[in-house]
């Protein structure tokens, strides 16, 4: 970011199927040079569109199943964007909410 790094911690005792696909996203430089795209103040900034259309197909089309629920969406946490059950791809929100 133009702020400079940010490190996430991942926790799989919350999230083990989104953690295991951010780990696999990060290790395969998926995020490298990604930008945010949309930016809600005090709610959210979205990012997570590969500007490489072979990488973005790759891992768009690979949804993965929903954890369940064990916390919230508060600040500071990172979480993927959803259009529907099970329907996580590459597209993350950071919660920058109050």
């Amino acid at each position: 970011s133009p702020y400079g790094e940010f490190v996430v911690r991942t926790r799989p005792s919350w999230a083990p199927l989104g953690v295991k696909r951010f780990e696999e996203l990060v290790t395969e430089g998926f995020y490298d040079e990604c930008r945010a795209f949309r930016v809600v103040p005090n709610f959210v900034v979205q990012f997570g569109i590969n500007g490489d259309p072979k990488i973005q197909k790759k891992w768009g089309g690979k949804s993965f199943k929903d954890d369940p629920v064990v916390e919230s969406n508060r600040r500071g946490t990172i979480t993927f964007a959803t259009s529907g059950k099970n329907s996580r791809t590459t597209q993350m929100f950071i919660n920058i909410g109050k």
